[in-house]
Parts: C-alpha cells; sequence; structure tokens
C-alpha cells in the first residue's frame, strides 16, 4: 500500500530549541536517515520517539546520511525504512501539548495566553487539531512510502525492546551498552506539561464530541496504525 499524506498536510520546516539547549534545529518532512552500510533507513516523525531512535542510533557507530527521500538519486541504494507509529490518538494529545509550551500558549496564569479554562479556548484546540509538526498526521511523514518497504515499530511498553532485538538481529550490533532512557530528553516529566496533559487527556474522556473530532482528523493515520503488522 502506498501510504498519502493528509489532505491537511503540515509542510513547513520548523525551528525548534532541542532539549535544554540553545542551538536551533530544523525538521522537515519527508526526511530519513540512511544507515551506510546496511539497507536500512529510519523516518523520523515527530511525537513517536524520535528524539530516542536518534540518539540511539548514533551510539550504533554506523555512518548516517540524511536523505529526502522523494528526491530520486541513481547512487542510492534501494531502502528498508525503520518506521516508528504511535496510537493516533495518544499522540496528539502528547503533540498539542508540546505545542502549547513550546510556542508559549500556555503559561499558568498568564492573562496573555491560552485559558485551558475557558470553553471556547478547548473547543479551538480540539476543532482545529493541527498546528505543527507535533500534531500533523503520521502519515504526512511518509507521503509515497509503500508500506512493503517498511519495518514498522509499535510504540508501547515493548517498543524498546523490540528496536534492540531488531537492531541486534539485523544491524549484527550489540544494545546492551547503549543507554538512551537515562539521558534522553523527556518533556513529559515537566510539571507544566504534566499539568496540560491532565487537561487534555480529561476534556478528551469526558467529552465524546472532542473524541470524534480529534478521530476524524486522523482518520488516515489510524486506518494506517491498525493495518500495518509491527516487528515482534
Amino acid at each position: 500500500m502506498i501510504i498519502t499524506r493528509s489532505k491537511s498536510h503540515w509542510e513547513k520546516p520548523e525551528l525548534w530549541t532541542h532539549g535544554y539547549y540553545s542551538q536551533q534545529v530544523v525538521r522537515f518532512q519527508c526526511l530519513t536517515i540512511d544507515i551506510i552500510g546496511t539497507k536500512y533507513s529510519y523516518i523520523s516523525i515527530g511525537k513517536v520517539a524520535s528524539t530516542f531512535m536518534t540518539k540511539f542510533l548514533e551510539k550504533l557507530n554506523y555512518p548516517e546520511i540524511i536523505y529526502d527521500y522523494n528526491i530520486e538519486d541513481e547512487y542510492r541504494l534501494p531502502q528498508t525504512y525503520i518506521v516508528v507509529l504511535r496510537d493516533p490518538i495518544e499522540r496528539w494529545c502528547s503533540g498539542i501539548v508540546e505545542y502549547l509550551v513550546n510556542n508559549r500558549k500556555f503559561r499558568g496564569n498568564d492573562s496573555m495566553t491560552f485559558n485551558l479554562k475557558d470553553r471556547e479556548t478547548l473547543d479551538l484546540i480540539f476543532g482545529y487539531a493541527i498546528f505543527d509538526r507535533h500534531t500533523c498526521p503520521q502519515v504526512d511523514y511518509l507521503h509515497n512510502i509503500d508500506t512493503d518497504q517498511c519495518v514498522f515499530f509499535k510504540l508501547d511498553k515493548d517498543f524498546e525492546n523490540n528496536i534492540r532485538r531488531f537492531t541486534e538481529k539485523e544491524l549484527n550490533v550489540p544494545t546492551n551498552n547503549v543507554i538512551i532512557s537515562d539521558n534522553m530528553y523527556n518533556t513529559s516529566e515537566r510539571d507544566t506539561h504534566k499539568e496540560l496533559r491532565e487537561v487534555i487527556n480529561f476534556e478528551i474522556n469526558d467529552n465524546p464530541r472532542y473524541l470524534e473530532q480529534i478521530k476524524s482528523h486522523f482518520v488516515d493515520d489510524i486506518i494506517l496504525y491498525n493495518s500495518v503488522n509491527y516487528y515482534e
């Protein structure tokens, strides 16, 4: 199956601050990281373990090259794409919190930012839904990719064990000494993120209209997420 981006696809590349560092990083869609010397390439999707995967691959000591997979390159070998997918509703809930914090749309009791106690504000957030690369559909990152070319991983409690087993088997790299979780940048542990996530979780679970709106925005993601086979 050829994956097609959503009708509301998000194309804008974004500058953002990576972790606690001031260096600005530009993220585009349709980029893939080729693992040189192997047939594999990793496609990064926002809010789907992309920080973990980037750091994990760096520690495998394989050379890497970044490509736009939509540009034909006669010298590039055929690739099998490593793709991590996340439950679309769960991803959006995490992504909207990231957007609100990163863009200073929510700062506690600041009267100049969004007030999530206001019903009109919540209607706007759930109704519009897609604000940036954290909240755009996962299919937007995979436009024109054939699912037969992919190895899919589900972002769940078994994800890290599965990606390690895959790495040891397919890339022949032991991963016992590859430690990422303790050092990786995890915004969900910040107090502001936790507070916002509690609000978003409550609203989406308490208001069926909001849940249906998010499902309608991410119907392509839901179909993809539920139709592919995952590495186990």
